[in-house]
């Protein structure tokens, strides 16, 4: 692990401090990530062991909070530069003038920041006195990434509960009248289900007719 955070993680990650990711960039790091820890862990898929128990093998998080986690410490680095540098220019300023072209990106990094602190609990209307001190901004950072981290374990854990639940009750078709099968008794899912069901029953007995009267004719010959 030490080796494929030094390395994977940080090749993965290069320069993401500036990055604007949405949910589908997020999801396939994360596919990535999980891919990575399983080889690592000699886990198949057909295991089927949650990606939180599997994190929690590797004793690392899921790669949002890696991400958020490098993203912020840039950021409180950037509030701390002087008012005179470009990065502190940049971050904290927008365009006086002018207008998105089409087709362009839609959302911004200043959207971006915002939507971080929000998930870590940090005010956006205070992240610039809370960055400007090193110790309390880590501090603040650490606290709020635990708290996004176990809420994302918490959403996980509800989700798979959530899916074993579904999949132990019956199906609701299951209960209507006319899915169970009038022949053998067979409760199909569906009505699409007892229909062919029923045709396959239709296809015995005529195989098994079919088959009776061969041998009687095969019989009547001998005779």
């Amino acid at each position: 692990m030490v080796v494929y955070n030094a390395i994977c993680v940080s090749t993965l990650l290069y320069a993401c401090e500036g990055w604007t990711p949405y949910r589908r960039h997020i999801r396939a790091l994360d596919a990535f990530h999980i891919r990575c820890l399983q080889t690592i862990l000699h886990v198949h898929w057909w295991d089927k062991i949650p990606h939180v128990q599997i994190r929690c093998r590797a004793g690392t998080t899921c790669l949002e909070t890696i991400l958020l986690r490098r993203q912020l410490m840039w950021l409180g680095h950037v509030i701390r530069m002087p008012g005179n540098r470009l990065p502190r220019s940049l971050a904290c300023s927008e365009l006086s003038c002018g207008r998105r072209s089409v087709w362009s990106q839609k959302k911004r990094f200043k959207d971006h920041i915002r939507s971080s602190l929000s998930k870590c609990g940090i005010p956006f209307n205070r992240f610039e006195e809370l960055g400007g001190d090193r110790e309390e901004w880590r501090a603040v950072c650490d606290r709020g990434l635990a708290t996004f981290e176990q809420q994302h374990v918490d959403v996980a854990v509800a989700k798979c509960a959530r899916r074993h639940q579904q999949r132990n009750q019956p199906h609701p078709t299951t209960m209507r009248q006319g899915s169970a099968c009038t022949v053998c008794g067979r409760v199909c899912a569906s009505a699409f289900g007892l229909r062919s069901h029923m045709c396959w029953h239709k296809e015995t007995r005529w195989a098994a007719s079919s088959s009776n009267q061969r041998t009687t004719k095969r019989q009547g010959r001998l005779v």
